[in-house]
């Protein structure tokens, strides 16, 4: 989806390389997919640049020719090329010989993006190359209306069924609340961009999607992963009293599934219940405000415990590991809204500040903030200041 082609290989990849530098033109990605069959080797991928390439196909087609022969050293021959298109789009096939294996390699130029399809096989497999070009020829772009679609297909996939919404015991107050929402909020739709080149995927993305009911408590989010795909399908409601969610992952092949832990020797083998993946429980001071958040997982053992304690125009977070081990330290300062302006992240091992950060908003006609910019505390050069760090952008929609 992120590469936003196909090709008719197995779904299982044998490798994947993703890639990303700062260039004097500008910021380069790279994602390379491999599949090593018993046979050769098949690799397909892409290559975002900062410029577009179309306009100069011929310049960019010829120095990537160069350039593989020339780190090849004298090892490969140019059997071949021919000029070749993809949907319109410039591209070149190139055959290339080695002493042992033969390469087919084709690139396409779309835009400011380079995709290659490639086959390397031993010489001894030649015969093979009928087959080899019908999987070659299969390679295709995806329209956004493909993309959507499989997003959609997914998500739909990897959601857990809904869970009942009628609780024994109300919170005191409601997830959006909680969060410090004004209005009746139906659905925020985040997205995140950075801004200092840091990440592996620098450009906007989405980053999650909350869904809420007209009480005001979220019924259901999709997260999304560092490369913008969806990843965490989590549902929300009551059981036996107490607020669950239940949650499944949508496995790509550069994030594999997470180990499996095993019990220790001679210990019991914990007892789970399958209808949810965390029990909440929520406490509230005095003022309404919410001082204690507790995550359960679903044998019953307490899995996190976050603490919140407000003093002044400041807000302080703990969150202490199942073992009451302190493991994240936070201490923010908020405006006269109750917005984060300032944050500063602790070391838990000597209480040193780890890094700061600072917030600036705009804001929707309801008050709710829809852009918050962050810019982080660094020192270059003996100097430190706040630079630019990431912009998290918001579309809300109401009841």
């Amino acid at each position: 989806m992120e590469g936003r082609f196909s090709i008719s290989l197995p779904k299982q990849v044998s490798g994947y390389d993703p890639q990303s530098a700062d260039t004097p033109e500008g910021r380069v990605e790279s994602s390379m997919f491999t599949w090593t069959t018993a046979d050769g080797m098949f690799m397909a991928g892409y290559i975002d640049r900062p410029e577009m390439l179309e306009s100069i196909s011929k310049k960019v087609l010829d120095y990537l020719r160069d350039s593989y022969l020339a780190k090849a050293a004298g090892k490969a021959k140019l059997i071949a090329e021919t000029d070749i298109s993809l949907d319109g789009h410039p591209g070149r096939e190139s055959r290339i010989d080695y002493a042992d294996s033969f390469v087919i390699s084709r690139i396409y130029l779309v835009r400011n993006r380079i995709y290659q399809a490639t086959a390397l096989f031993p010489l001894d497999k030649r015969a093979q190359e009928p087959a080899i070009i019908k999987i070659l020829d299969s390679f295709k772009l995806l329209s956004q209306a493909d993309v959507d679609a499989q997003i959609q297909k997914r998500i739909a996939e990897a959601t857990p069924s809904p869970l009942p919404q009628e609780p024994v015991t109300k919170k005191l107050k409601s997830d959006a609340e909680d969060e410090g929402l004004k209005g009746k909020v139906k659905t925020i739709f985040t997205e995140e961009e950075n801004l200092d080149g840091t990440w592996a995927v620098s450009k906007r993305k989405p980053a999650s999607i909350d869904y809420y009911n007209e009480q005001g408590n979220e019924i259901k989010s999709v997260s999304y992963d560092y490369r913008g795909n969806p990843l965490d399908i989590t549902v929300y409601g009551y059981l036996d009293g107490a607020r669950v969610s239940n949650s499944r992952m949508i496995q790509y092949e550069y994030n594999p599934p997470p180990m499996a832990m095993a019990s220790a020797p001679g210990q019991p083998k914990p007892k789970y219940d399958p209808r949810y993946n965390y029990k909440f429980k929520f406490s509230y001071d005095s003022r309404g405000n919410l001082v204690e958040k507790i995550f359960y997982g679903n044998s019953g053992k307490l899995w996190l415990r976050y603490v919140y304690n407000y003093k002044d125009k400041q807000k302080e977070e703990l969150v202490y590991s199942e073992n009451g081990s302190l493991n994240q330290k936070y201490v923010s300062t908020l405006d006269e809204k109750g917005n984060e302006i300032e944050q500063i992240v602790y070391e838990t091992k000597d209480n040193s500040v780890d890094e700061k950060y600072s917030y600036s908003y705009e804001f929707d006609s309801q008050g709710n903030w829809i852009k918050k910019t962050t810019s982080k505390w660094v020192t270059k050069e003996g100097k430190s200041q706040y630079e630019p760090y990431s912009a998290t952008y918001r579309t809300i929609s109401y009841y």
